[in-house]
């Protein structure tokens, strides 16, 4: 059991590094309780008061790749004591910090005893954190590639069916008024030739229905044309029968999609007529 004359050297040991370290960090060192450290020097005048709480003070170290912040726990007995030491960093992912505490904890056991150690602590965390550091960043690279890469695939197994109407075409694939494209196939790729086919010159496109499967297990499966290929019922010039348009649309199961691109419904005998 320590007696008085030892925690108070030990206490003063602990106040004469403290005062090394604030002249070498003023701003980045923080007394926790400053109420405490009056104590302690109250204590080390007059040993033969109550024992003082802990001796705590946290330490921000800049780093190239971020800031870590040293946590410093002393009792009475240090330095004949090894210190409670701890480091966080928002730069730091759960297993790095987890991985530099280790490191950490392992340093401060095989340091030499009942001498002062913060500041060379602080000269090892300055030497080494940066691989910690450095880990983390690689981490969260290679997580917002595999996100980004599961995204693309997740994106890639979707089905989509643009059905896309414009007030006529002359000039795109097939001579007629009204115009529709239909393109069916895999999500990103009938998006990007949505991109591609409404930056060009139009009086009058838009998508008029989009029909999505999430998660589409065998795209060949869901479509409902087997190839490309231009479609045309002329009555006139420019001009399409309607009712031969809407026979198209049911020998390929798709007449919903009528009246969702000319307004009507679509009844055969009707048009017919």
């Amino acid at each position: 059991m320590s007696t008085y004359e030892e925690i108070n050297e030990n206490l003063t040991a602990q106040i004469c590094e403290l005062e090394a370290l604030q002249s070498v960090y003023p701003k980045e060192l923080v007394i926790t309780d400053h109420g405490v450290l009056a104590d302690i020097n109250n204590f080390i005048k007059n040993p033969m008061q109550e024992l003082p709480q802990r001796l705590e003070y946290s330490i921000g170290i800049s780093m190239n790749g971020g800031t870590i912040e040293l946590l410093i726990s002393l009792s009475s007995n240090y330095p004949k004591q090894k210190p409670e030491v701890y480091v966080r960093s928002s730069s730091l992912n759960r297993t790095q910090q987890l991985l530099l505490n280790q490191a950490l904890s392992n340093v401060v056991e095989h340091q030499e005893e009942e001498e002062p150690c913060i500041y060379m602590l602080i000269s090892w965390l300055q030497d080494n954190s940066e691989d910690y550091l450095a880990a983390t960043i690689m981490n969260q690279r290679k997580e917002s590639n595999n996100s980004k890469q599961k995204e693309k695939q997740e994106k890639s197994r979707g089905f989509a069916r643009y059905w896309i109407y414009s007030h006529h075409i002359y000039s795109f694939c097939l001579a007629g008024k009204p115009g529709i494209i239909c393109m069916e196939g895999a999500y990103n790729d009938c998006d990007y030739c949505w991109q591609k086919i409404k930056s060009m010159n139009w009086h009058k496109i838009l998508v008029k229905l989009l029909e999505k499967e999430e998660d589409c297990k065998d795209i060949d499966i869901m479509r409902k044309f087997n190839n490309f290929q231009e479609i045309s019922f002329p009555v006139s010039e420019c001009s399409n029968d309607m009712s031969q348009m809407l026979k198209y649309l049911i020998e390929h199961k798709s007449q919903y999609a009528f009246k969702q691109l000319f307004g009507i419904e679509g009844r055969l005998p009707e048009l017919l007529d």
